[in-house]
C-alpha cells in the first residue's frame, strides 16, 4: 500500500532507487583511492609548473565546495521531508 494519497507505488518506487543510487555513489566517493594517490603523485620532482598548480588547486577548491553544498542540501532535503505530513 502507498503511504502517500498523491503518488502511486511507481512514483514512490521510482525516488527509492533514485535515492539508494545517490546515496550507493557518496559512499562510493567516500572509499575511493583517487585523492589518496594524488597526494603521492604530486610528491614526484617536476610534477607540475606553477599555471598547472593553480589549476589543480582551483579544481580541489570547486570539489570542495561541491562536497559541501551536497552536504548542506541532503540535510536541507530530509529537514524538508520531515516538515510533510505526520510521521508514521
Amino acid at each position: 500500500m502507498c503511504a502517500s494519497k498523491t503518488l502511486d507505488a511507481a512514483h514512490l518506487g521510482t525516488l527509492e532507487k533514485k535515492i539508494t543510487e545517490l546515496s550507493d555513489a557518496l559512499a562510493k566517493l567516500g572509499r575511493d583511492t583517487d585523492l589518496r594517490d594524488l597526494l603521492r603523485i604530486i610528491r614526484r620532482p617536476g610534477w607540475t609548473t606553477p599555471a598547472e598548480y593553480a589549476f589543480c588547486l582551483a579544481l580541489l577548491d570547486d570539489m570542495q565546495a561541491h562536497v559541501t553544498a551536497i552536504d548542506a542540501l541532503s540535510a536541507r532535503l530530509l529537514k524538508a521531508s520531515l516538515a510533510v505530513g505526520p510521521a508514521a
